[in-house]
């Protein structure tokens, strides 16, 4: 059988969460978005704590042992901090860990929070890991001092284990790759993860790639190909262009095939409509690009998607080009591009230029509707602008250009290596069907305010702490945030990791200051946090009451402050509605669960059974939602009906039915000579309680309707035989309660109702079992 078998062979893939360390502090997508609508030139000189540049410059970059580049673009942060507790990392090991494999874990485990996977949910899983690299500093730093090399040298430096590292570390057991295609490898490792995903032998693929640039090694082997501009800028398709800047940065996607997206909830970024990568082949060098081959492979990727790149409508508005900023790379880029997409032909009037550009990455920029400005670009380039009769290099900002009905916005990424592999992907917004599944939270118009719970996790107090800090940030800047929202994603969206804190809030604002009140106390060592050991799993014990246990207007505040509990008691009341006209109630529980005080009927078994039931089931969906799985449960009288629901039994549709036929047909019993029943919870062993009932004044009046405890029983029968024993045990000194119920369960008050029970054909067929 053919593993594609029943899939579409190209399936549209879903990116469902990103994560990025860029310069200029762009630490996130929206931080980067933020930096690309506002650009500024983050060209610095070579820090000191890389190398010291000034050592190793000359204006010639063909001079040996010397580079003519002496700056680039680099992270703001310490490239070498790291925390190795959070992935179980030895210190001694960690420091001869590659800064670029412990900054890909990092961007790694950001893209999986942002696309809501918990790290827990998905150990042992299939997930696939491809990383893209280009070069490897930190190996030749380690090699100036072999005499130093320990024990994890191989591991900490090994190409192969930059993408096998991650699944190590998060224990996936897809497949691990990492690519070196150059310039191009982490494009082209998006496209593996692509091809990946569509076999349906990977659920979720990562696709990822890092670069720090730590020695002087490669800017003085790319200097003797003159490649550098010695400005440290690169103009894309610019007169003035030089050579390109190299820069740091890391980027992780996480993605799933479109119809597993869907299935799973998840929110979706963008789609990849189609991916590809051919090579150069022959050329007059083997670092010359080839604009016949990117040309050809556009074309064959926009076939492949079932796009005409010849109709206006099927192409992309915006191109992110590779954009080398190199005399020779730049007019090739441009010629692939115009031939691909136009060809001969000339742009018809009123027809949209096709708007290029280059940040080096365009994922997110869909979705905010905004093509963003290309820096540096004063005056196109003679040998470039013969190619851009049909191409406009976005300046400035300007809105997407306008689109026909149902055409996405859809844009094309380019990349090329130097060695002559190029990969191209398509990316489309994505627009969600009416009827697409949504695992958020349930809402109501009719709901006040919830007081929701707010429950946050880290490695450590200090990180915890950071945590705080940052989401009382981001509620400031964000006052409109939903707080059952906000509660409902950290709950099923985070993993869950050992220093735990949990809070309480209505508000965005009530929040931050909850945040910032307690923070305040971790950062004073009053440790406000729990430590949980996440290798033990709580086993919870589900226990469901009976009869006795109601009181007016129980369940109220949940059903009037939580959506969820609304919606459920609204199903179950449908659920009633639907039964057999003879058997149909004429009021609803989410009535009855309103009414307070002497107004309520919670204490008639025709009203009590089915509203004992509902809250039960209510608290077991609400704890269900909320991660917390019953091992093992245990029903009480009446509460094995919520308890067979809980066990997955039967449906909460056939256990509210169940109740409230129980309770309608509670009507008939009674003692045949007329005498009214009641029920007492007293505090005598099982034995005491059979020899109190067997005494001649009681048998027949009164039997035990259960054991509770060592010390606790339930008798039931006739009302004034009740009353007797009261007055004994009161006089014995021992503890009495009599129930607030109108009916002698389990005892012989119950068999004239028991036939009735049987009969209404209205429950389904549950599947039972017993041992």
């Amino acid at each position: 059988m053919a593993i594609t078998e029943g899939r579409p062979l190209n399936e549209p893939i879903a990116i469902i969460g990103t994560g990025c360390r860029f310069p200029g502090g762009a630490s996130s997508p929206s931080k980067l978005w933020d930096l690309l609508q506002n650009p500024r030139d983050l060209s610095k000189k070579i820090p000191k704590d890389r190398f010291d540049v000034d050592a190793f410059y000359h204006p010639d970059g063909s001079f040996h042992g010397r580079t003519n580049a002496r700056y680039g673009y680099f992270l703001d942060e310490d490239p070498y901090a790291f925390d190795p507790s959070f992935f179980n990392i030895p210190p001694t090991e960690a420091e001869t860990v590659d800064p670029q494999q412990r900054l890909l874990l990092e961007t790694v485990y950001d893209s999986i929070t942002a696309a809501g996977l918990k790290m827990e949910d998905l150990r042992g899983s299939p997930t696939a890991v491809y990383v893209g690299l280009m070069q490897r500093d930190f190996l030749d730093s380690q090699n100036y001092d072999l005499d130093a090399l320990n024990i994890y040298a191989a591991t900490g430096t090994a190409a192969s284990i930059l993408s096998n590292r991650v699944s190590y570390v998060f224990d996936w057991h897809g497949p691990s790759m990492t690519i070196d295609t150059a310039c191009s490898s982490s494009l082209v490792a998006v496209h593996h993860a692509v091809e990946q995903l569509r076999t349906g032998l990977s659920k979720v693929a990562v696709a990822a790639g890092s670069n720090l640039m730590l020695g002087p090694v490669p800017f003085i082997s790319a200097s003797k190909l003159n490649m550098f501009s010695p400005q440290g800028r690169s103009r894309m398709w610019d007169v003035g262009a030089d050579g390109y800047a190299r820069g740091e940065g890391a980027g992780a996607v996480v993605m799933k095939t479109l119809s597993q997206a869907i299935a799973d909830g998840d929110t979706i970024e963008c789609i990849i409509r189609e991916s590809g990568i051919n090579q150069d082949g022959k050329t007059a060098g083997i670092t010359m690009p080839n604009a016949s081959a990117q040309e050809a492979l556009i074309r064959q990727v926009y076939e492949r998607a079932g796009l005409d790149v010849t109709k206006p409508e099927d192409r992309c508005q915006y191109f992110e080009a590779h954009g080398t900023g190199t005399p020779a790379g730049d007019p090739l880029e441009a010629q692939a591009i115009s031939q691909a997409f136009f060809g001969p032909r000339q742009r018809l009037e009123g027809e949209d230029p096709l708007y290029v550009g280059s940040v080096k990455t365009i994922i997110g920029h869909t979705e905010h509707g905004l093509l963003v400005p290309n820096m540096l670009l004063n005056e196109l380039s003679p040998r470039v602008k013969p190619f851009c009769r049909d191409l406009e290099v976005v300046t400035k900002h300007q809105e997407w250009p306008a689109l026909k009905h149902n055409q996405p916005r859809r844009v094309s990424v380019n990349s090329f290596g130097f060695g002559g592999t190029n990969a191209h992907v398509i990316l489309e917004a994505y627009v969600p069907c009416v009827d697409s599944p949504a695992n958020g939270p349930s809402s109501s118009s009719a709901i006040s305010p919830c007081l929701a719970p707010i429950s946050l996790s880290a490695n450590s107090e200090t990180s915890l702490r950071a945590t705080m800090e940052d989401l009382a940030r981001f509620l400031k800047d964000r006052p409109e945030t939903q707080v059952h929202d906000l509660a409902w994603a950290l709950l099923k969206k985070r993993s869950n990791l050992q220093v735990r804190y949990t809070t309480q809030a209505k508000t965005a604002q009530g929040l931050w200051e909850t945040l910032e009140r307690d923070g305040a106390l971790v950062q004073g060592k009053q440790s406000i946090a729990t430590v949980s050991d996440l290798k033990l799993k709580p086993q919870v014990l589900g226990v469901f009451t009976g009869q006795g246990a109601q009181w007016p207007a129980m369940g109220k505040a949940l059903i009037t402050h939580v959506p969820y509990a609304y919606d459920i008691v609204s199903e179950l009341d449908q659920s009633l509605q639907d039964l057999p006209a003879q058997y149909r109630p004429g009021w609803k529980l989410l009535d009855q669960l309103l009414l307070e005080g002497d107004a309520s009927n919670v204490h008639d078994a025709t009203f009590s059974q089915p509203l004992c039931c509902a809250v039960q089931i209510i608290l077991t969906r609400l704890l269900q939602a909320s991660g917390v799985d019953f091992k093992v449960v245990v029903g009480h009288s009446s509460g094995e009906i919520a308890c067979a629901f809980a066990a997955g039994f039967i449906s909460a549709s056939q256990a509210i039915r169940i109740a409230y036929l129980r309770g309608l047909t509670s009507k008939q019993a009674g003692n045949p000579n007329g005498q009214a029943g009641a029920m007492m919870a007293i505090g005598s062993s099982f034995d005491d309680a059979t020899e109190l009932c067997e005494l001649e004044t009681f048998k027949g009046r009164i039997t035990v309707a259960a054991s509770n405890a060592p010390e606790s029983t339930t008798i039931s029968g006739d009302l004034d035989a009740v009353q007797e024993a009261q007055e004994i045990l009161t006089d014995e000194g021992k503890f009495n309660r009599v129930l607030k119920v109108d009916k002698a369960y389990h005892s012989h008050h119950m068999a004239p109702c028991s036939e009735p029970y049987r009969g209404p054909p209205t429950f389904g067929h549950p599947h039972l079992w017993t041992t």
